[in-house]
């Protein structure tokens, strides 16, 4: 029996249920939801964490040689910028209940996020890089996980360290965007690849929830608007897209866009309930219904891997300890 290693990757799985939490909060703050289901939620993110971080701990330790291809690799080293991310989401997701403990793991994720996105940047610097390695998960060391970085520091009070990361984030995204859209309108994405398309989509729903929690009452409208308009523009655009990503066989990363969608409808509650909109408050509550069916179809298909033992990729013969 093939022994059964954990990409970095996988960690969108925690990603999306403890955003998916953070969607419920707010929309029983909006809406006055009961509160448990999204506490469920992020208990299960939490417990995803532990068992990806013991997983992936037992990766170095027993498969050095495959762990260390992964980080290497243009495109998948992209992912281990998920695991500082993940535990920046747990210190969200154990704020209500013990802000003292969550402190600590936020600036433990923090400083990691950061020194992983300076180091990746570093290293694309001085690396060469074919065109079909510019595709989303670029995005991840220092677009879309520095933004949920600058979301966190403003939810805990950071507000000042949180704009200097809304910037880091918010410029590289600019930045990488351009690239990274060009080369998907000239070069697409392979069948195998096109769930990396549900990372496209991260960087503007964190900007849009990030900017209006640092700003709070001061966030100006037409910013709020304006990165809501392009948000949705490409979440349109991934729906009229649907024929073509889903050429693609249902993949454990189906989950980035389980993340993309409920970071979107947190946006929308805030400017719902800061501009006192019928329209928004449609549009944040239809936005969530689809979060939950999304989050149910992914958790299902998750499930039927499991049972027929496709989850987990096999362990390569480089992998293997000598």
């Amino acid at each position: 029996m093939k022994t059964k290693l954990l990409p970095a990757s996988f960690f969108a799985l925690t990603l999306g249920l403890a955003e998916t939490g953070n969607a419920w909060r707010f929309a029983h703050d909006l809406w006055a939801l009961p509160s448990l289901a999204g506490e469920v939620l992020q208990a299960l993110a939490v417990l995803s964490f532990l068992l990806f971080a013991a997983l992936y701990a037992r990766k170095w330790l027993a498969h050095r040689a495959a762990a260390l291809a992964e980080a290497r690799d243009p495109v998948q080293s992209a992912f281990l910028a998920l695991m500082p991310e993940s535990l920046i989401l747990v210190a969200l997701a154990l704020q209500p209940y013990a802000v003292q403990g969550a402190r600590p793991l936020f600036w433990i994720g923090s400083a990691a996020n950061l020194a992983y996105g300076a180091w990746r940047l570093a290293a694309h610097w001085s690396r060469q890089r074919e065109a079909a390695q510019i595709v989303p998960p670029l995005y991840l060391p220092y677009a879309a996980s520095m933004l949920v970085n600058a979301l966190a520091a403003g939810s805990f009070g950071y507000t000042d360290y949180g704009w200097m990361l809304f910037g880091a984030g918010g410029i590289s995204w600019l930045v990488l965007d351009s690239g990274i859209t060009r080369q998907l309108m000239t070069g697409g994405l392979s069948d195998k690849t096109r769930n990396f398309m549900g990372i496209y989509s991260a960087p503007p729903v964190v900007a849009l929830v990030a900017y209006q929690v640092l700003a709070g009452a001061g966030a100006n409208p037409a910013v709020s608007y304006a990165l809501a308009g392009y948000a949705l523009f490409v979440f349109a655009g991934l729906a009229l897209a649907m024929p073509w990503l889903a050429q693609q066989d249902f993949a454990p990363g189906y989950w980035a866009y389980t993340f993309g969608v409920a970071t979107l409808g947190q946006g929308l509650m805030l400017m719902a309930e800061r501009h006192h909109s019928a329209l928004l408050e449609v549009m944040a509550g239809t936005v969530f219904a689809a979060t939950l069916v999304l989050v149910l179809y992914v958790a299902w298909g998750s499930l039927r891997l499991l049972a027929r033992g496709a989850y987990f990729p096999a362990a390569p013969v480089m992998g293997r300890a000598s």
